[in-house]
Formats: C-alpha cells, sequence, structure tokens
C-alpha cells in the first residue's frame, strides 16, 4: 500500500512540475491548440508511465502474484498447491477453490493435505499463516 501512495504521489509532483514547466515552454505560448495537445500527450505519457510501473513493480493478491520459483525454493510446494494455498488465504472453500482452477474437488482435497504437510501444519489457517511468514503467498 506504501508503494503505491509513493507511485502515485511521485507521478502526482511530477504531472504537477510538468505543467509549470509547460508555461515557460515554447509550446505553451504558441497558442491555445498546441497547450492543449501538450496536455494530451503528457496525460497519455503519464498513463503509460503509470502502466509500466504497476507491470513491474506492483503485485497484486490472487493467483496472479504466485511465484513458482519462490514456492518451490522455500516451501517444496508445487506450482498447483501454491495455487490452492492462495485461494485458501482468500477464505475459499474446497468447491470454490475446484471451481476456480477447473480441477475436481477431491483433487483439492489431496492438495490441502499436501500442503498441511509440506508446511507442517495442523489446519488451514494455520498454512496461511505459514505460507504469509515464508512470503509465499
Amino acid at each position: 500500500m506504501r508503494q503505491t501512495i509513493l507511485i502515485f504521489g511521485g507521478l502526482s509532483i511530477a504531472l504537477l512540475l510538468l505543467f509549470e514547466l509547460s508555461k515557460y515552454s515554447i509550446l505553451a505560448s504558441s497558442g491555445q491548440s498546441l497547450r492543449e495537445v501538450f496536455v494530451v500527450v503528457s496525460g497519455i505519457l503519464f498513463v503509460a508511465i503509470g502502466f509500466l510501473i504497476n507491470r513491474f513493480f506492483y503485485k497484486p493478491p490472487g493467483i496472479a502474484s504466485a511465484n513458482p520459483n519462490l514456492s518451490q525454493g522455500q516451501s517444496q510446494l508445487s506450482n498447483q498447491e501454491h495455487k490452492v494455498l492462495i485461494l485458501m488465504a482468500d477464505g475459499k472453500s474446497n468447491l470454490e477453490i475446484a471451481e476456480a482452477l477447473f480441477i475436481a474437488e477431491s483433487t483439492v482435497k489431496s492438495h490441502v493435505s499436501n500442503i498441511l504437510s509440506k508446511l507442517n501444519a495442523r489446519r488451514r489457517t494455520e498454512a496461511v499463516r505459514i505460507g504469509r511468514d515464508l512470503e509465499i503467498i
């Protein structure tokens, strides 16, 4: 959350500085239509920068943030078990996990059992806590 606030705060400061700079530029003094073009181009530029920053620096929660190398390196979870653990952390039931991953509910139960075993946990909540401690979810 702090990272997101800092990124958007920095972009806002850069945008304000860019508009202040436009007062002194040749484009701004030559006419109203060029000023509008400048504003549109700078807006598109900042949207593109925002997308790039989001893509490379922000990891959204959920399956999209699954990092198979990290999960295998620290906890020996398979990719599918890692996805199940992430959905468990979201509070999903076995049936909901099965529907989300397009697998049978019995397969989810097997994955949950393997997760509990590999993380030395007795319950799902404990497995989620250990996963967060290991920073794999």
